[in-house]
């Protein structure tokens, strides 16, 4: 029997950080290195060899999903928008998703140990990546100012917290989306024949 050609060490980290990826979003934090190795067709040994702990894996996949270079090509891929409807609605869409897949990346509470540390890695990088989105988000709606009766840094703001609620809440006892919830932050709740 041939042995496989080994990957360049850039490579089998990147393999490697890739199955875990996919296991968390699959099953959450908790994944074993035993599921990692078989997840990525290795075993557990070389994932120690590129990782020496379980701990650097999970820091190293949380690091990698929570990179400004991730969230830049979930920016490219958001579609071209023309009107303000269109765009709050992607910006929510796009802003709410996100959000979504971010908690499948936090520990369960009062694990101990190393889930401490790295709830405080995670929340750093979230920070950050908060950041970017309110600044993509001013950028797209930046064109449709005149259209807002409040200025594009303030109405980002409501769609990014509508976008956090609504990723926080789905539910399908509502029949609340995006496209609903964008017309929402435009156009408000209150019927205008009801004034």
């Amino acid at each position: 029997m041939t042995r496989a050609r080994p990957l360049p060490p850039a490579e089998r980290r990147a393999s490697l950080i890739a199955a875990t990826r996919q296991l968390i979003l699959d099953h959450g934090p908790e994944v074993t290195t035993r599921q990692v190795a078989e997840a990525a067709k290795v075993a557990e040994g070389t994932l120690f060899r590129v990782f020496p702990t379980r701990r650097d894996l999970i820091a190293a996949t949380i690091a990698d999903h929570l990179s400004p270079e991730r969230l830049a090509d979930i920016f490219a891929a958001a579609p071209t928008t023309t009107t303000v409807d269109e765009t709050t609605e992607v910006c929510l869409s796009t802003a709410a998703d996100y959000v979504t897949t971010f908690g499948r990346f936090i520990p369960r509470p009062h694990r101990g140990g190393d889930q401490d540390e790295i709830r405080f890695r995670i929340m750093e990088l979230w920070e950050a990546r908060v950041c970017d989105i309110a600044g993509w988000m001013r950028d797209r709606l930046a064109p449709h100012e005149a259209e807002l009766t409040i200025p594009v840094k303030d109405f980002t703001h409501l769609v990014i917290t509508l976008a956090m609620g609504y990723a926080h809440g789905r539910s399908p006892d509502t029949s609340l989306n995006p496209a609903t919830l964008a017309r929402l932050a435009l156009d408000g709740a209150r019927r205008k024949d009801s004034l």
